[in-house]
């Protein structure tokens, strides 16, 4: 069951064709190939840890070992009791003395052609400095893993994030121009129907036709504008690029949204915020845990061990008859005393304080750079919001002035060219209003990055 739900997940994600903006997040975190690299990571960090937690452990190992000698060992050795024999029966008179000769020498062997034995121990860590700290390190490794993949989280947010935010302001340009196009169409009927009647001149019925004209050809280029930044999209998310994407969420939702949001901007800068800063943070802990484990390299290692063994001497292995097992047991402690390694210990020591260091001069210079980005940043938000709304008054200001010019047209005490002139600045106004409106939503982006509020 299982098996079959985490199949069809996937399939379900994949089925989705439209998204709000924390949905795309979500979903390019769900899919992006460095997140699962991260996890994997996070899962061999795991397993690290079990394999430093199980050097610890109780130890048991049983064994059985057969041997059978092709040549039997064997020394030779001096007869030594006959002539002892002898001797005692010459002193006794028990029999008449005489000259033994040369001592004889004969193969004397303790061994069997067969031996077979069989062994248990169980053994134990009692202390070992470097294990422990060593043990850790490892969980505080585990934790920069995560961190790791903390930061990777934030980088495909912000990715994210200005992806979807480029194909709203691009739509948004792509509905102004049909509105202006609408309202042009409007015009260009008016004034057609004049030329008929004999109240304008060809001359301008020609002018708003051009202008009409360079209205629907920058619409299409928009449009083929929102088609790559859709595509830019899909690859940020990890989206099939040949399947299509919807945007459930509008560029006045975000505004909404995000102007709540800029309202904390100017809170004091907290480090922590930042998940470079806690992976620093963190780097720098793994580092103290591993001077320490090497440190605790120079103290003693103690282990505790218990056996059993039974072994079995035999001319002929199977015949009962001969001596039967001979069993043996211990029980012991065992020291290990470091005296001298040539050094090796005392120059990874030296090592570790250079990255101490190493990690003490990113982590201030990181607190440096992020104080100058949020400054930076927050100015720039500040013009960016103070050009966008001098921008929106200025729409306004041409908005007005189009709509004055367009009826004086239409009355016969204005020209056509005025209408141009008043259409192009009321056209440049609008992209002028809509860019700034992306300048300052890009900047508030960078500010909470900055910040680490994204």
């Amino acid at each position: 069951m299982f098996l079959l739900v985490a199949g069809f997940f996937p399939a379900l994600l994949f089925a989705q064709k439209s998204f709000t903006l924390q949905e795309a997040i979500d979903f390019g975190v769900a899919q992006s190939h460095e997140i699962k690299l991260k996890s994997l990571a996070t899962e061999d960090a795991n397993a690290q840890i079990k394999e430093i937690r199980a050097f610890g452990m109780p130890k048991l190992n049983a064994g059985i070992n057969y041997q059978h000698f092709l040549a039997v060992p064997s020394q030779p050795v001096q007869d030594f009791l006959g002539p002892t024999v002898y001797g005692i029966l010459f002193k006794e008179n028990v029999i008449p003395a005489r000259d033994l000769g040369d001592p004889q020498t004969f193969k004397f062997t303790l061994f069997q052609p067969n031996t077979l034995s069989g062994n248990i121990e169980l053994s134990s860590l009692l202390f070992d400095g470097s294990y422990l700290y060593g043990l850790k390190a490892a969980r505080f490794y585990r934790e920069l893993v995560a961190q790791e993949k903390n930061v990777s989280i934030q980088k495909i947010k912000e990715q994210v994030t200005k992806a979807y935010l480029s194909i709203l302001i691009a739509r948004e340009n792509e509905k102004v121009l049909t509105k202006n196009m609408e309202n042009l169409a409007i015009s260009l009927n008016d004034i057609k129907v004049m030329y008929q009647n004999g109240f304008a001149e060809l001359l301008d019925v020609d002018r708003l036709q051009v202008s009409y004209d360079n209205l629907e050809t920058e619409r299409n280029n928009i449009r083929q504008l929102v088609n790559i930044s859709k595509n830019l999209l899909k690859f940020q998310m990890n989206y099939p690029l040949e399947d299509d994407i919807e945007l459930s969420q509008t560029l006045d939702q975000l505004l909404a949204e995000w102007n709540v949001a800029a309202d904390g901007k100017n809170a004091g800068i907290n480090y922590n915020e930042r998940e470079e800063y806690k992976l620093l943070s963190l780097s720098q802990e793994l580092n103290k845990l591993d001077f320490k484990r090497v440190q605790a390299g120079y103290y003693p290692s103690l282990r505790a061990f218990t056996s059993a063994q039974a072994s079995l001497f035999r001319k002929n292995l199977f015949d009962t008859d001969e001596t039967g097992w001979i069993p043996q047991s211990a029980v012991g402690l065992a020291m290990s005393i470091p005296i001298y390694d040539g050094g090796e210990k005392s120059a990874k020591l030296q090592r570790i304080r250079i990255n101490m260091q190493k990690a003490d001069l990113e982590k201030a210079h990181f607190e440096k750079a992020m104080t100058m980005q949020i400054s930076n940043a927050t100015i720039a938000y500040d013009n960016a919001k103070y050009r966008m709304e001098s921008r929106k008054k200025a729409l306004d200001l041409n908005q007005r002035i189009y709509d004055l010019t367009l009826i004086k047209f239409k009355e016969g005490v204005g020209s056509s060219v005025e209408v141009i002139q008043s259409e192009g600045a009321l056209f440049r106004a609008q992209g002028d209003y809509t860019n700034a409106i992306y300048d300052m939503l890009g900047a508030l982006i960078d500010l909470q990055s900055a910040k680490g509020t994204l």
